[in-house]
């Protein structure tokens, strides 16, 4: 073969390499073009086997696209998940769109599902699939069930919410020219309980609410000494959130009261000086967030920080389970009036009081994101006292801590049952130090987010694959006219976790959740590029924040 005939054929080569591609981008270009029309079919027919009817869901779609057999749901009504009696095995195959070994279907298939002789009035089919070139958004497809006859319907039966779980993605900053075409009609923050939550839900969903209720409206319509007190007391109120609550026994175990104080005064003392590292610390967040719009509790985010507050509390734990000597007696078993004893004992427990703040920093709470909003308002107007209202608020935090000091010192003298105690306390802060060891190590190496639709645990919402970008999530929701709640949160965020398991997880919330499209937003990194921006464009102060936007018409 001669060389001009293998330049020839190289030549040759490469112009079919260009025109395949050149196919291929037309192709999806063309699937664009056509929004997110589906090409898969559902032909739904009834017949019964003996007295017990059968539903039988005949699948087609185009030789080049396939269905995911674990995005291929069945539900009744409620949620609940049927298993067909009849349906072929699914193949295993490498997934054009992602390169990874999947089990799908590659051909049309029929489905046989057989009904409870009670009856089901309607069922709900969930599907995800990809052609060679495109994957197509998860689709649901609703049938109302009568004695004779399986009917398609429009009309959305109760089933569970879909959620889409997103991590920010550089690639998917045309958020904002989508998120243009909505408008925020409500929001809260913080730890909110079911019962309440429902209820937000429900007004966001059913009202036709126009804008968002004001978080500031409790401080306009009282005076200042009010307001004043309100701040006091939403500090002392932070001390039984989800993020304070569990370290309560850590702080009652740092402060050692009962130990160290020979009377009520000195209880109080000890008490007092925690405090008093808590207040200062937790002013001093609140500053920087008024001062340089960061985000309240970020430092949480951080590596380092997780893993130096996991150093300090396995020390801690340690020593109380004798492994270390701290040499605690100067602190617990000394001389009060001793100068050296005193300054060093104060300055431990002040050092451990401000620990506690800046783990408190994660836990935000509408009234923290109202004192930081007016403390802002006011220092905007020139009024530099807005300045002093973070240090109020960490007032009100410290201000249980001199009496509990107090009350410690009240507890029987230290002998053998206290060793007891202080191995109940060493495994309880062996456990915290664990736990923001683990969120070092995710927060340093994230596990890779799913690209796929799968269950959630325990039955609940699908969870779109977390790369899914807001941009698609949102143009979803505008297309169908759906109102959207996002959901902006972080796994170092206890209160993030706290809502969770305790709220989204409740049947009653998941029943709500059904009007909307679930947008769950992980802002690992709120002070960064490109989570900051997505933040800042929605008013987000701290986690968790749950805004609800509405389609513009």
């Amino acid at each position: 073969m001669t060389d001009h005939l293998k330049a020839e054929l190289r030549t040759l080569a490469q112009r079919s390499r260009f025109i395949l591609l050149a196919a291929l981008l037309l192709a999806s270009n063309a699937v664009h073009a056509e929004g997110t029309q589906s090409p898969f079919r559902i032909a739904a027919s009834l017949s019964t086997a003996g007295e017990t009817p059968v539903v039988h869901f005949q699948f087609s779609f185009p030789k080049n696209c396939v269905i995911y057999a674990d995005h291929l749901h069945f539900l009744n009504g409620d949620g609940t998940e049927l298993i067909p009696a009849n349906m072929p095995a699914p193949i295993m195959d490498v997934d054009k769109a992602s390169g990874e070994e999947r089990k799908m279907f590659d051909r049309p298939f029929t489905a046989d599902l057989m009904l409870p002789t009670s009856g089901i009035s309607n069922l709900v089919v969930r599907l995800q699939g990809c052609s060679n070139s495109v994957c197509f958004f998860p689709e649901k497809h609703f049938y109302t069930v009568t004695p004779d006859s399986i009917l398609a319907t429009e009309k959305p039966v109760a089933t569970a919410p879909v959620v889409v779980s997103t991590r920010p993605n550089a690639a998917s900053a045309d958020w904002e020219a989508e998120a243009h075409h909505f408008r925020i009609i409500a929001r809260e923050t913080g730890y909110i309980r079911a019962s309440d939550f429902v209820p937000f839900l429900h007004r966001s969903a059913t009202e036709n609410i126009t804008a968002p209720a004001d978080p500031l409206s409790r401080f306009k319509r009282a005076g200042l000494i009010v307001t004043l007190l309100l701040i006091l007391g939403g500090g002392i109120a932070l001390n039984l959130t989800p993020c304070v609550l569990p370290l309560v026994p850590i702080n009652l175990a740092i402060i050692g009261a009962g130990g160290a104080a020979r009377n009520r005064r000195e209880g109080f003392l000890h008490g007092a000086i925690y405090g008093a590292g808590m207040a200062l610390v937790y002013g001093i967040l609140g500053l920087v967030v008024v001062l340089t719009g960061a985000k309240f509790g970020a430092l949480n985010s951080s590596v380092w920080f997780n893993i130096a507050i996991a150093a300090v509390f396995g020390v801690l734990a340690l020593a109380m389970f004798g492994v270390l000597n701290l040499d605690f007696s100067r602190f617990s078993g000394g001389n009060f009036t001793s100068p050296v004893t005193s300054r060093n004992r104060s300055i431990a427990t002040f050092l451990l009081g401000s620990m506690a703040a800046l783990l408190a920093g994660a836990c935000v709470a509408p009234v923290v994101i109202s004192v930081l909003l007016f403390a802002s308002n006011l220092y905007a107007k020139g009024q530099w006292i807005g300045l002093t209202l973070p240090f109020l608020l960490g007032i009100g935090m410290a201000l249980p801590w001199p009496f509990a000091g107090a009350s410690l010192a009240l507890l029987p003298k230290p002998g053998r049952w206290m060793n007891g105690v202080k191995y109940a306390f060493g495994i309880l802060i062996l456990g915290f130090g664990i736990y923001y060891g683990h969120t070092a190590y995710s927060l340093a190496y994230p596990p890779h987010p799913a690209t796929d639709l799968a269950a959630a645990p325990g039955g609940g919402a699908p969870i779109i694959g977390a790369n899914q970008s807001l941009t698609r999530a949102l143009a979803h929701a505008r297309a169908d006219g759906h109102r959207v709640l996002i959901d902006f949160q972080a796994s170092w965020c206890k209160n993030c976790l706290a809502m969770e398991a305790t709220v989204f997880s409740q049947p009653e919330v998941q029943r709500e959740l059904t009007n909307y499209i679930v947008v769950k937003y992980q802002a690992e990194r709120p002070n960064e590029s490109p989570a900051k921006e997505v933040l800042d464009y929605f008013g987000v102060l701290g986690l968790p924040t749950y805004i609800v936007l509405i389609p513009e018409k």
